[in-house]
Parts: C-alpha cells; sequence; structure tokens
C-alpha cells in the first residue's frame, strides 16, 4: 500500500514526459533597442499596455507591425522598460517559428525579479552576449541595459570575466554600487505547471557565489507583457494553455480514480480468493470438528448420567435426618437431577408423615413437597415427590455406594 502513491506518481511523470516539449526562448540581449518609459499612476493594465504601446511607437525607427517587442513592469516601479527588436533580425537568428517556444524573453531578463536596497549594476550572459543591468534601490524593473557579444573563439570562464572587467571599464557607473563578478546562464528547466527556473552560476576573480536558481516569477499579464510576440498570440496562446490545463488535471484526476478502482478491484479479488480458501480448510476442517462435538456431547451424556446415578443417594443423606423413628422408607427412585421420588409407611399414622413433610418443606435447597399420604385398616403409606431449587452439597465423607464386587466379597465373608 505504501508503494501506491510513488507507483502514481511515476505514471503521471512518463504522462507529462509524452506531452510536447517546448523550449523557452532566448533571444540575444545585443539584438534589441531599449526606453525607459515613465508611467503615470493609476493606470489600469490596458490603459498601461496602450501607453507603453504608444510610447514605443513614437520612439522606436521601424512601424509597430515589424517590431517584436515587450517590457517589464511592476507595481512598485513608476516606470515600465521598453525592448524591441525588428522581426527581420529574428529571422536572420532562425527564430521566426514563434509558436514553437513556451516563452520568447530576451536575454538579460533571466535574473527579472531581483532587486536591491542601492542603485545597483549587475552583470549577465547569456548566448554569449554580456549585459550590464542597472537598477534603481528596491526596484526590481531595470532603468537601463548595455549589451555587447563576446567576440572571443574560445569562451572560458577567463574570457567571461575579462569581458566583464573591459565592459565594467566603459560604463557609466556614478551613483551605482556594481555587483562583484558575473551571472553566468547554465541552462533552462519547465516544470509540470509551466513555471520557468533559470539557472545561472556566479563567476568571479575572487570567491564565486554558486549556482541560482531563480524562478521567474511574473503574473499572468506581466509574462505575457514580457513576452516578445504580440497580443494576438499572447490572447490565443493562453486560452490554449488554460484548457490544456483543465484537461491536463481532468487526466490526473481519472488516472487517480482509475488506479483507485483498479486497487479496490484487485483487492475484492484477493479478498474472494482468501475466503475460497477459507471455505475449504473449513470443509476440511468439518469431519474433524463433528467427531469433537459428538466426543463432548457423549461425555456430557456420561457425566450427567453419573450424577444422576448418585443423586438419590445424596439428597437422601440431606432429608434422612429429619426421619422420625415410627417412618420407614420401602422404595426411592429419582426421575430428574433435581427431584427425588420416596414411598414409605408410618407406623404412628398420618401425623409424622405431615410433619415430617413440612420439615423437609422447610430445607433452603427444597422448592416443593407433594405429599400423598392414605391410610386403610389403621396402616399409612405415603409417596413424597421432592423438587430442590439447588442441588445441596455432598456431605463429608460422602456416602459410600458399594459396587457388586465388594457386596459379593461381605455375602462370602459371612457365610465362611
Amino acid at each position: 500500500m505504501s508503494q501506491f502513491p510513488r507507483q502514481l506518481t511515476e505514471m503521471l511523470s512518463r504522462l507529462q514526459d509524452k506531452l510536447p516539449d517546448r523550449p523557452v526562448g532566448l533571444v540575444p540581449a545585443d539584438a534589441f533597442f531599449t526606453r525607459k518609459v515613465d508611467l503615470p499612476e493609476n493606470l489600469t493594465w490596458k490603459d498601461k499596455l496602450a501607453y507603453v504601446e504608444l510610447a514605443l511607437e513614437g520612439n522606436a525607427p521601424f512601424p509597430l507591425e515589424q517590431l517584436a517587442w515587450g517590457f517589464l513592469e511592476s507595481e512598485s516601479s513608476p516606470f515600465a522598460f521598453v525592448y524591441a527588436t525588428p522581426k527581420s533580425r529574428l529571422k536572420r537568428l532562425e527564430i521566426d517559428q514563434a509558436e514553437k517556444y513556451l516563452q520568447l524573453f530576451p536575454g538579460f531578463l533571466t535574473l527579472s525579479g531581483e532587486s536591491f536596497p542601492e542603485n545597483t549594476i549587475r552583470f549577465i550572459s547569456q548566448n554569449a552576449v554580456l549585459s550590464a543591468v542597472y537598477l534603481a534601490a528596491d526596484n526590481p524593473v531595470p532603468e537601463k541595459v548595455v549589451s555587447r557579444k563576446i567576440t572571443a573563439e574560445l569562451l572560458t570562464d577567463d574570457t567571461f570575466l575579462e569581458a566583464r572587467k573591459s565592459m565594467e571599464a566603459s560604463l557609466e557607473t556614478e551613483g551605482y554600487t556594481v555587483e562583484s563578478g558575473l551571472w553566468l546562464g547554465e541552462g533552462i528547466e519547465i516544470h509540470s505547471n509551466d513555471a520557468i527556473v533559470f539557472k545561472h552560476r556566479h563567476l568571479n576573480t575572487g570567491t564565486p557565489l554558486g549556482l541560482k536558481r531563480h524562478t521567474l516569477g511574473l503574473p499572468g499579464n506581466a509574462l505575457w507583457a514580457a513576452d516578445l510576440r504580440d497580443a494576438s498570440f499572447a490572447s490565443q496562446e493562453s486560452n490554449i494553455r488554460r484548457r490544456s490545463g483543465f484537461i491536463w488535471k481532468g487526466l490526473k484526476v481519472a488516472a487517480i480514480a482509475a488506479l483507485f478502482l483498479l486497487f479496490f478491484q484487485l483487492s475484492s479479488i484477493g479478498l474472494s480468493g482468501l475466503n475460497v480458501l477459507r471455505e475449504r480448510k473449513l470443509i476440511e476442517l468439518e469431519p474433524q470438528a463433528t467427531r469433537v462435538e459428538n466426543k463432548l456431547t457423549l461425555a456430557s451424556r456420561l457425566t450427567q448420567s453419573t450424577e444422576e446415578d448418585l443423586k438419590p443417594f445424596i439428597l437422601m443423606e440431606v432429608i434422612n435426618p429429619m426421619r422420625p423413628d415410627s417412618i420407614f422408607f420401602d422404595r426411592v427412585r429419582s426421575r430428574a437431577y433435581n427431584q427425588l421420588e420416596i414411598g414409605g409407611q408410618s407406623a404412628d399414622g398420618v401425623s409424622p408423615v405431615n410433619a415430617f413433610a413440612d420439615s423437609i418443606n422447610q430445607l433452603e435447597w427444597v422448592q416443593e413437597v407433594e405429599n400423598n399420604s392414605r391410610t386403610r385398616s389403621n396402616q399409612t403409606s405415603f409417596d413424597f415427590i421432592i423438587t430442590f431449587s439447588t442441588l445441596p452439597p455432598s456431605p463429608e465423607g460422602g456416602f459410600v455406594i458399594p459396587d457388586e464386587e465388594s457386596e459379593e466379597n461381605t455375602s462370602e465373608e459371612q457365610s465362611g
């Protein structure tokens, strides 16, 4: 059972791997011209988009329909940073099939969203292009980006550090703190929810900061505003992804439900098989159980028979001490374990018989005494049926019942 969630995760992962793999496109940063656009306060998103588009159209060297463009913005920034490149240049860079990319960004954007407590210049390198990104204090939106292609034939860490040193010497850095070293792009991860993680390795002449994994945290509108493709493509792609997301979630729910149904079905089959095995075992054990039951019944009957044979003597020992001398018994028997039948005669009439019956009825173990007495020709006879409520304890020493052998031995001794 503990392996079930792991198997489900592996199956969903394999299903996810079969989906089309769409890469994130990074256009070399030196292909863009950029502009900082101050924004009026309290603009809606639609108004902000129109304002940025109008600002770009008024300052771009090409008609807007010939440009691939986008911009970065933030609620904490009073300005937007706009970038654009001719579509013909993207074609020369073999980036002409825009639909094959999950997202399409400029190369300097991979650490977008981070800010510093003071004005800072950060160096980022993607696609053999080095970019100096100017960031105002506590603002994740760049004020300016300067990019240069690294022309060395062999790109080593020392080559990148030398290019950074040369670029820093040519930049205007007054009023800015220059971050040490540079961040070199080391690949991209795309998660199942389309989250994009950019990996960067820090290069420094001193102690490097190691590997940074930066998740691009742009919300929906801001993500497509940063993308280089036009608004119509962004709207269409957003709708497709939304529907695909619903379908993918539905597939996962259906897969989970199917696996649970399969698990319960297998469990039901397993339990049915177990019941069959147990029924077979019971059938095999039934003759043995019957024999044991018969033996117990026989033992119970033997025990009961033995007890009932002894009961008349035990019961007689309880009532005999109360018998008057004028009464004698001529027959005693028991038809039930708690019932004693006595027959006898009285030499002094019926009065001693009735007194004897009343004495027996006063015993704590006796439930009732049925007294049938009769007198004929001055001779009184009686029959008692005594029913005991509980069996009295055996007197200490018990009542000795002579067996046939001992009786024979006694007779022989007397004869001798």
